[in-house]
C-alpha cells in the first residue's frame, strides 16, 4: 500500500512538471547599461531562438527549468537555467560583458523567396523528394524490387549516396551561416583548413540538428565551440 501511494505521488508530481506550459518571456540584455542588438537568446530546451532588438528587447516562449543561451560573437557567452523568479519582474534583465575586441558582423542568408512552392509547382504542404532521396524511395518500394535491391547491395549504395548528399547539404547551409571570411577572421581557421573544418563541423550531430531546425544562432555558437576543438585536434597531429 504504501509503495502504491509512493508511486501515486510521484506520478503526480511529474505529470505536474511535464504539463507546466510555456509563457512568453521579455527581457533585454544590456551591456554597461545599453541595450544590445542582434544577440542571439537561445531556448536549448524547447529548441527555439529569437534575436534582441534596436534596444536589447527580445520575447521568447519559455518556461521554468529551461535552460537559455545567451550568444553573439562580440560578448562571452552566458547560459543559465530559468525559475520561477524570472517571469514575475519581467522584463528579465540580462547583462553581459562585451569580449576585448570589436568584430562588424554579416551573415549571409540563403534567398528562399523563389522556390518551386512560390512559384505554385507544388502545394506548400507536400514534401519535397531529392535526387537521392527519390532514388531509395523507388529501391525500397514495391514487392520485388526491395529483396533484389538488397540482394544485390543497391539499396545499400543508394542510401550511402543519400547520406552523402545531406552532408553536403549541412555544409552547404554552415557556409551561408557562417561564411569563409568569418571563419579565418574570428575563429582563427587558417585558409588551408577551411573546407577540412567545413566538413568536421557537418559531422557534429548537434550541428546537423541546428541546421535543421534552421537555428543560425546554435549553428554560430557551435562554430565557435567546434573551431577550439578542430585546431586543438591539428595541432596534436
Amino acid at each position: 500500500m504504501t509503495k502504491r501511494l509512493l508511486f501515486v505521488v510521484v506520478l503526480l508530481t511529474s505529470l505536474s512538471l511535464f504539463s507546466q506550459e510555456r509563457k512568453m518571456l521579455t527581457g533585454k540584455v544590456l551591456t554597461d547599461g545599453i541595450g544590445l542588438k542582434d544577440v542571439y537568446i537561445i531556448n536549448t530546451t524547447a529548441q527555439d531562438e529569437t534575436k534582441t532588438n534596436a534596444t536589447g528587447s527580445f520575447s521568447i516562449t519559455a518556461a521554468a527549468g529551461d535552460e537559455i543561451i545567451v550568444y553573439n560573437p562580440d560578448i562571452m557567452k552566458r547560459k543559465f537555467v530559468l525559475n520561477e523568479d524570472s517571469f514575475k519582474n519581467m522584463p528579465l534583465v540580462i547583462t553581459v560583458t562585451k569580449k576585448s575586441y570589436e568584430l562588424d558582423e554579416v551573415v549571409l542568408d540563403k534567398d528562399m523567396s523563389v522556390d518551386e512552392v512560390s512559384l505554385g509547382l507544388v502545394p506548400a504542404d507536400q514534401k519535397q523528394y531529392t535526387y537521392a532521396e527519390r532514388h531509395v524511395y523507388a529501391a525500397t518500394t514495391g514487392l520485388i524490387g526491395p529483396l533484389i535491391n538488397a540482394i544485390t547491395g543497391r539499396t545499400k549504395m543508394l542510401k550511402k549516396d543519400l547520406a552523402t548528399e545531406k552532408k553536403k547539404g549541412v555544409m552547404e547551409d554552415i557556409r551561408y551561416i557562417y561564411p569563409e571570411d568569418e571563419l579565418m577572421e574570428n575563429l582563427n581557421i587558417p585558409k588551408e583548413y577551411v573546407d577540412g573544418f567545413y566538413y568536421y563541423a557537418a559531422e557534429n550531430s548537434r550541428m546537423a540538428q541546428a541546421v535543421a531546425a534552421k537555428s543560425n544562432g546554435m549553428v554560430r555558437l557551435l562554430m565557435t565551440e567546434l573551431a577550439a576543438q578542430y585546431l586543438k585536434l591539428q595541432k596534436d597531429e
